[in-house]
């Protein structure tokens, strides 16, 4: 059977992967919407950041957009350079209503990561 075609929508979960440039204190998580903080040691420009330069991912799902706006906000606010963003709609995992979150599995084209899959020609 198929998978229903999932949208995004300005009130309903979505799943977020968020590359910024710099290392962010996991302590953050909780004011970043509770997505998990990952650094990750060097970038390079491949990856959009300078060469050498600690990156750092957000992963999670967050409630609606609005709760995206406020994390991205608090980037702004700490200054973090954005690099890549990366947003689907949230998939139910369970009946008790739960909601999984969305892992890429192969890394995201930079037109991707900014904007979506739209950027690349796939929606």
């Amino acid at each position: 059977m198929d998978e229903p075609l999932l949208r995004l929508t300005v009130d309903g979960p979505v799943a977020c992967v968020i590359r910024v440039q710099g290392a962010l204190d996991p302590r953050w998580a909780a004011r970043l919407g509770g997505l998990a903080v990952t650094v990750c040691d060097a970038g390079g420009p491949a990856d959009g950041a300078p060469a050498g330069a600690a990156t750092s991912v957000l992963r999670g799902v967050l409630r609606d957009q609005a709760a995206l706006r406020g994390v991205l906000t608090t980037l702004c606010e700490l200054r973090r350079p954005l690099l890549g963003v990366a947003c689907t709609p949230a998939r139910p995992a369970a009946a008790n209503g739960s909601v999984a979150s969305w892992r890429p599995t192969a890394p995201l084209s930079r037109a991707r990561q900014v904007a979506g899959p739209e950027a690349e020609g796939e929606g």
